[in-house]
């Protein structure tokens, strides 16, 4: 009867397994149990599965704030161009007032209208001024530069976490395993230069089913 308990318990385990869910009680059968041996596999695989698992969690916790970055450099970088676009027809059409405002003050000077001449000249100011400002504008919207930049070298970091997270993993089941001897390790200055040797991380890969 307890046979049946422990059989029970294991299919309950294999379905939460096959469902995602990792983080389940480890399986206990009494030693003189036949199931003994299938349930000693299973707790074997269990950790396995548990440790890669949580580092797979943790990996995919940073993504959500990977693409929160790179939709932010998108963004601004999208908002950025049209802003210098529109910036840039504006100074076009001051360009173009600036040179009627000239052909005027050329043709009053020439028929002796010194008063009107005088009054185009000082709209000549007002357009460079709009000029400047408008100048300065172009200059503001480019420094989301810097801003993108750090973003960049956010998402950076993020994706070099993941690495290491990873790299972490195939290591640790791969000393379990017998893959990777810990004389090898001691080649390695750190985890990167693990994931640096495409033959080993090749090989783990494979020994895990990836």
């Amino acid at each position: 009867m307890s046979e049946f308990k422990d059989l029970n318990e294991l299919l309950s385990i294999a379905r939460n397994i096959n469902e995602g869910k990792y983080d389940v009680v480890d399986v206990t059968v009494e030693p003189e149990s036949e199931l003994y041996d299938i349930a000693q596999y299973f707790n074997d695989s269990l950790k396995k599965l548990q440790t890669v698992s949580s580092a797979i969690e943790g990996a995919y916790s940073d993504l959500p704030a990977f693409e929160k970055v790179l939709n932010g450099v998108i963004n601004d970088s999208k908002s950025a161009s049209e802003d210098v676009l529109a910036f840039v027809d504006k100074i076009n059409f001051n360009i173009d007032d600036i040179k009627e405002n000239l052909e005027l003050v050329r043709q009053f000077i020439t028929s002796g209208d010194y008063a009107r001449a005088g009054g185009m000249i000082d709209r000549l100011s007002e357009c460079a001024i709009q000029g400047q400002d408008i100048c300065c504008d172009i200059v503001s919207s480019l420094e989301f530069k810097e801003v993108t930049k750090s973003k960049i070298n956010e998402s950076i970091k993020v994706v070099n976490s993941l690495e290491e997270k990873l790299a972490s993993v195939l290591i640790k089941l791969g000393i379990k395993q017998n893959v990777i001897d810990v004389d090898v390790l001691d080649k390695f200055k750190d985890t990167k230069e693990i994931l640096q040797d495409q033959d080993l991380v090749d090989r783990l890969l494979k020994e895990f089913g990836v």
